[in-house]
């Protein structure tokens, strides 16, 4: 990506939008699901839809949220989950291979010169063959995110685009109506209450990274979120009910003009009038990543060494280094840790600021009853 000079100014209050948008919204609560993710502070109906669903379907559901995402996901905002089902009936066989593979075609994960980016992908060659398509995936996104298994599956119904349709539109119906539906109908009134108190907010003396700051509830310290956040021409705050402490972000499927940021569904910090089942499923996302010997040992270091890289963390609790890393992002998103650049490596720092939020915050919602 090529340097540009960041734009810190205010930001205009019609380029923020906090919005419910119930088919991105399910949507992402599916693909929670597929990843498999059982990080600290996803909520239990997470596990709980995935455990419920046999081997034959937990495969099927893979492949389409992961396996066909860009073919599978929203097209624009629909106003509706059901609405979204019915725009997928209503979208041709080749559309929905079209899309996925130009969707394909714009990712470039890897190292490559910038003839490589724009050169025409030779899509009669890449789908010659299972290999062939395998390969062409790997090289766009890298060898470690490519589940094999998945997209091997995967190929032969980019090679029958309307089998891939029917997939689709009937694994997203059925998991509508067996799993989706009913956590909607009890989510929704949430979702919308911590929608209505974002709308209140005056954004018009924040800048777009204060203002994701202020919302998420997360400090955002890498500065690959501020190119993120200033490249948009609008940024949609959607809550989500599923995803804990986490942020997810996704472009619309046919432009990078509008960037969708997910977070865990909350009230805006300073608010008066409090609803206790926002409070709680805040307060659960937090203190589910000191639920964990091996965390709060890694806290407790910093807390006392004032700050250590993560290879001094390795050494000191013999833990190879994916585990160390995956354990710094769950108390990172908590918001635990802050991190910070230190030449090639990275700093982490005890976040007190944060720890003592989240013990008033306990306090508060157990002791302060009137």
């Amino acid at each position: 990506m090529a340097p540009f000079a960041l734009n810190l100014e205010t930001a205009h209050v019609e380029t923020i939008q906090v919005e419910l948008e119930p088919a991105l919204n399910g949507f992402t609560s599916a693909l929670l699901i597929a990843k498999e993710t059982r990080d600290p502070g996803l909520h239990e109906w997470i596990e709980r839809s995935r455990t419920q669903m046999s081997a034959d379907e937990f495969t099927r559901h893979k492949l389409v949220l992961i396996g066909f995402f860009y073919a599978a996901s929203p097209r624009g905002r629909a106003p509706s989950f059901p609405a979204y089902l019915t725009a997928l009936e209503q979208t041709s066989p080749s559309v929905f291979r079209q899309t996925l593979l130009d969707s394909y075609a714009k990712i470039y994960k890897g190292n490559c010169t910038p003839e490589e980016r724009a050169a025409p992908v030779d899509w009669e060659e890449t789908l010659t063959s299972r290999t062939n398509y395998i390969s062409f995936l790997k090289a766009r996104f890298g060898e470690d995110h490519v589940e094999e298994d998945v997209e091997s599956r995967a190929y032969d119904y980019v090679i029958d685009p309307v089998a891939m349709k029917q997939l689709i539109v009937g694994h997203m119906r059925w998991f509508w109506t067996n799993h989706l539906e009913s956590e909607w109908t009890r989510v929704r009134p949430l979702l919308e209450e911590s929608v209505r108190a974002f709308k209140k907010v005056d954004f018009r003396e924040m800048s777009r990274v204060d203002a994701a700051r202020f919302i998420t509830g997360q400090e955002l310290g890498d500065s690959k979120w501020e190119e993120v956040l200033e490249q948009a021409e609008t940024l949609t705050f959607i809550p989500n009910a599923h995803i804990g402490p986490y942020i997810h972000k996704s472009h619309e499927t046919r432009s990078h003009e509008s960037l969708y940021i997910y977070f865990g569904a909350r009230q805006p910090d300073g608010t008066g009038d409090r609803i206790p089942e926002l409070d709680r499923a805040e307060i659960v996302s937090r203190i589910s990543a000191l639920a964990d010997d091996t965390r709060l040992q890694i806290l407790q270091m910093i807390a006392e060494r004032g700050e250590l890289r993560s290879q001094e963390i390795m050494e000191a609790i013999n833990l190879s280094q994916p585990s160390v890393s995956r354990y710094l992002s769950q108390l990172t998103a908590a918001g635990f840790l802050q991190e910070r650049r230190s030449s090639t490596a990275k700093v982490y720092i005890l976040n007190k600021d944060r720890i003592e939020k989240t013990m008033k915050a306990v306090s508060a919602f157990l002791l302060d009853r009137s």
